[in-house]
């Protein structure tokens, strides 16, 4: 797996962990081979229950005894996600997470926060964006507001994540939603890609993300 950790600023880094395999992969991969105690120093797992969804308060648990495990601290928070004129659900429940990670990066002295966005994320946002005449994808790097984000997995596929989680016996959390495919992105991922791979390039998850790269390196 081509894992990017020069982007990785050298203070402490806060780990947006949903408990989805990537976000997990992502904790277990920048966590993994140092000595718990420099862990706990440099990382700081941070959770949103947007209290959306039945399971989410299962997910806040999974999350918190993941971090006890690597031994690294735990920011959560059971959030009350309602819409304001105009907004979607969706683009509440993300102006949440950034008042929260905003607020942890002042609180906990974060030099950043690092995601879990992968190769397949920038294709799909890549065919998301083209649909609307743009080109601009998913950046290694950005600040939105007071809160630094780092993605150093986006060199990495959704399949290496899960199988490296899978080869330690390690299990995640999956979000039913994100098996309806009326959402555009869902519909991208399990239909629109997997034909393209299908009828015309087998690499084209790749290939769209090293057009994404050099798109958003102008």
């Amino acid at each position: 797996m081509k894992i990017n950790r020069e982007i990785l600023p050298s203070g402490r880094i806060g780990l947006a962990v949903s408990g989805g395999s990537d976000s997990v992969a992502l904790a277990f991969l920048l966590t993994k081979g140092g000595k718990k105690r420099n862990a706990a120093k440099r990382f700081v797992v941070l959770h949103v229950d947007h209290g959306l969804r039945k399971e989410s308060k299962e997910e806040y648990r999974f999350v918190r005894a993941l971090a006890k495990r690597l031994g690294v601290p735990f920011k959560g928070i059971h959030a009350k996600v309602e819409r304001r004129r105009g907004e979607s659900l969706e683009m509440a429940a993300r102006r949440v997470r950034l008042d929260f990670f905003e607020k942890c990066m002042k609180s906990l002295d974060l030099d950043a926060i690092a995601t879990g966005h992968h190769m397949d994320d920038v294709a799909e946002t890549f065919l998301m964006k083209l649909r609307r005449a743009s080109l601009s994808g998913i950046r290694e790097t950005s600040a939105v507001g007071g809160v630094r984000f780092v993605r150093p997995l986006l060199g990495c596929r959704d399949a290496e994540l899960k199988a490296y989680l899978e080869k330690f016996g390690e299990t995640w959390r999956e979000d039913a939603s994100n098996d309806d495919t009326s959402i555009e992105r869902n519909n991208v991922r399990h239909n629109v890609l997997p034909f393209l791979e299908k009828t015309l390039d087998k690499d084209i998850v790749e290939h769209l993300y090293r057009i994404s790269l050099r798109q958003s390196a102008r």
